[in-house]
């Protein structure tokens, strides 16, 4: 998807990619943006910085508002370092100099594609999850998750048959100190069940292991 106004550089990056057999989505706007991503689901999303409201936009897909999360790429006037070390930190994958060179957005689409096609997806059972696409289908159906529950349901499956206290899954994901009185975990735990159609009582997939934390899977 391709946010900007029409322009030269945004018609180049366009046809490039259209000739390169990528489907495209061009929005002019923050508000048709965001119904792009709704309807859309794109693998990747291209930001001029300059359009009013896409700031709010960039962070609120840093946030997991929509998943599969996008690689976004925010192209801007970049003066130094602390100028691309501050959009990394909005939320951007990549900062794109302005004027956009086309080539250089069709060699990033490229090189995240190789990566991707190194992760392995994950079986267990009745649950399948595509790291690439972070998609989660269950009993053949698909489970539309928040970026918290899939992190702690990736995390459980990494660690099959090994019991994980509520306190190394609260650090794991939220990458933060830990709070006792924190009921994070058990609201994604129990979010997580609801979804995929599992009860408390379940011993196949995510088991509450008392006084302790969960374990996924059969003690290993």
């Amino acid at each position: 998807m391709l946010v900007s106004e029409i322009s030269t550089h945004i018609t180049g990056v366009y046809n490039i990619l259209r000739c390169s057999n990528i489907d495209v989505v061009h929005t002019e706007n923050e508000y048709d943006a965001k119904a792009g991503l709704a309807a859309h689901s794109p693998a990747f999303i291209l930001l001029d910085f300059y359009i009013k409201g896409v700031k709010s936009l960039l962070q609120e897909i840093a946030f997991g508002k929509w998943l599969p999360q996008p690689y976004v790429m925010v192209a801007a006037e970049y003066t130094n370092g602390n100028d691309r070390a501050d959009m990394l930190r909005l939320g951007a994958d990549i900062c794109i100099d302005w004027p956009i060179n086309a080539e250089e957005v069709l060699a990033v689409i490229h090189a995240v594609r190789r990566r991707n096609r190194r992760l392995p997806d994950i079986e267990y059972k009745e649950l399948s999850i595509n790291t690439t696409s972070r998609t989660v289908t269950m009993r053949g159906e698909p489970i539309v998750l928040t970026r918290k529950e899939y992190e702690v349901l990736l995390l459980l499956l990494n660690h099959v048959g090994i019991v994980l206290t509520k306190e190394e899954i609260y650090r794991a994901v939220w990458k933060s100190g830990y709070d006792p009185n924190s009921t994070n975990v058990v609201d994604q735990i129990s979010s997580l069940r609801f979804k995929l159609g599992l009860n408390r009582k379940d011993t196949t997939y995510i088991q509450t292991i008392i006084g302790v934390g969960y374990r996924f899977g059969k003690p290993a």
